[in-house]
């Protein structure tokens, strides 16, 4: 919750905060007149309750939209297989391992045949308070036109206030969550994503052709 806070903060003009927490202290005391508690700690508390509620008021729908796209990355993107190709000998080694994979880990397309090719499909997942695109990068087989896999990822756009901002941001994506990524790991989660994928499209033909 920290995080998020922290981020509806960062992603937010800082004189409209400033200007609004006197604001929510003056509607939280009032509440509080007008709801008449007698007991002195039970009026602290709810004038406290109060002034929390009213001063994250305005960052509602940067906070659900975080939480939102929480959920999302963690249960609904990834990569997705839909169907398997058999490829003959010449694209694998003697011990069965590709030879599409580049040294460094990642697959290349060019050592593939040209019937297949990478097609991206964006489409508004949600388009109300708050708003979520969903990206899904589709793997083809040109040829039969079946999608053969693909990777789904989620990026949500920004709260309100951040219009305000004088260095306004555009949203974020599940590769953004977490904070400060080390780019070493991050290549790293790809590259292993990247060939959990390939070869699960993929597989040696178990046929002469």
């Amino acid at each position: 919750m920290d995080t998020i806070l922290g981020l509806a903060v960062l992603t937010s003009p800082l004189f409209l905060i400033i200007a609004w927490l006197p604001i929510s202290i003056w509607l939280a005391r009032n509440l509080v007149k007008w709801i008449g508690f007698r007991n002195g700690a039970v009026s602290l508390v709810a004038g406290l309750l109060g002034f929390v509620l009213v001063f994250m008021l305005p960052f509602a729908d940067e906070i659900a939209g975080q939480l939102y796209l929480n959920h999302l990355c963690s249960t609904e993107a990834g990569v997705k297989v839909y169907q398997t190709v058999e490829l003959p000998a010449e694209y694998w080694d003697g011990r069965g391992r590709p030879r599409f994979i580049a040294p460094n880990g990642f697959v290349d397309m060019k050592l593939l045949p040209n019937r297949f090719e990478w097609r991206n499909v964006d489409e508004p997942y949600i388009d109300s308070v708050i708003k979520v695109k969903k990206s899904r990068w589709q793997f083809i087989d040109k040829e039969s036109r079946v999608i053969l896999g693909e990777r789904i990822s989620y990026m949500r756009y920004f709260g309100w206030l951040n219009r305000f901002s004088p260095a306004p941001n555009i949203g974020e994506g599940c590769r953004n969550l977490g904070g400060e990524f080390n780019r070493n790991e991050l290549l790293r989660k790809e590259r292993e994503q990247d060939q959990m994928f390939f070869l699960g499209v993929f597989k040696p033909a178990t046929s002469t052709r």
